[in-house]
Parts: C-alpha cells; sequence; structure tokens
C-alpha cells in the first residue's frame, strides 16, 4: 500500500515540541513557534509569517529566518525578538500587554520591507484589509493612510474602478 491515506500522523507532545523550539529558536520564540505545529487558529497568515511545508518562515515572498537567540533576520536587517515582536508577526489576536514602541515600530519596518501588509505583497499594491481585531486594533493604526505606501501608491479610497 503507497497511500498515507487514513493513516495516523504522528504529533509530537508539546514537552518535545517545548524543547525542540526552545534548542533552535530561543525561550522567547518558543511558545510562538509552537502554533505552527499544532496549527491553532490564532496563527496569522495575513499580517504575519505563515511557515512553508518545508519549515521556512516567510513574509511575501522572502524568508524570515530566527535564531537560537529570539533574534530575526528579515531582509537582512537584524530586529530584536521580543515577546510583543513575536505577538505581532504571529498572532491573530495579539496581547498588546507585551507589546512595546519598539515592537510596533520594528513590525511596521518589517512590514513594509516585505510588502507584508499590501494585497498580494505587491509593492503598488493597497493595504489588505480585514475584519479581523488586529487590522482594526493595530494594522491600521501603522498604516493609516490606507493603502498609501512609501512608493505614493493611491489610497483604498480612490481605487480604479471599472465602469459596468
Amino acid at each position: 500500500m503507497d497511500s498515507d491515506e487514513g493513516e495516523a500522523c504522528y504529533v509530537p507532545g508539546k514537552a518535545t515540541v517545548k524543547a525542540f523550539s526552545e534548542q533552535h529558536f530561543g525561550a522567547i520564540t518558543s511558545p510562538y513557534v509552537s502554533l505552527y505545529v499544532y496549527r491553532t487558529g490564532n496563527v496569522d497568515k495575513d499580517f504575519g509569517m505563515p511557515r512553508d511545508v518545508d519549515g521556512t518562515f516567510r513574509i511575501g515572498d522572502l524568508d524570515v529566518v530566527i535564531y537560537q537567540d529570539s533574534n530575526v533576520i528579515v531582509h537582512g536587517k537584524s530586529y530584536k525578538g521580543t515577546r510583543g515582536l513575536f505577538e505581532l508577526l504571529t498572532r491573530k489576536k495579539v496581547n498588546q500587554s507585551f507589546i512595546s514602541g519598539k515592537d510596533l515600530k520594528a513590525c511596521k519596518e518589517i512590514l513594509e520591507a516585505m510588502h507584508g501588509h499590501l494585497k498580494n505583497h505587491d509593492p503598488s499594491g493597497v493595504i489588505k484589509t480585514t475584519r479581523g481585531p488586529k487590522f482594526k486594533d493595530i494594522i491600521s493604526k501603522l498604516f493609516p493612510g490606507g493603502g498609501v505606501t512609501r512608493r505614493g501608491t493611491e489610497s483604498s479610497s480612490r481605487q480604479m474602478w471599472f465602469p459596468f
């Protein structure tokens, strides 16, 4: 029988996942990376860093590298890995008590560098909008101009409409 269909899939226990993630990503990052193993509903795929099937974390088409000290390298720039930054990069519903002004600044820089806040990660695109609390509480405040980015893209209120 060549098919895996119907066979049980091994999911490691919490202690195993915790030990592995602490060893490879650091103690700060460990609880956030664990979310991906268990595929919980709180993983942010819109404004966060989804994980590819090969295990690579990405924003747009670019890799996000997490070191053992929990620091993050994005587009050649290093960011201090804090609970607040990982709340912003991984969760749909963030715990704002962990988030500092530095975390918000780092998150904004990362999203801008990777076009992670733009529809289809298109540098000339407009800001993605969702109904989720993260967009309402965080993203819309980081990028208050609608679709306006550093490149002077049209705001989402001035998008081109097709005549009918």
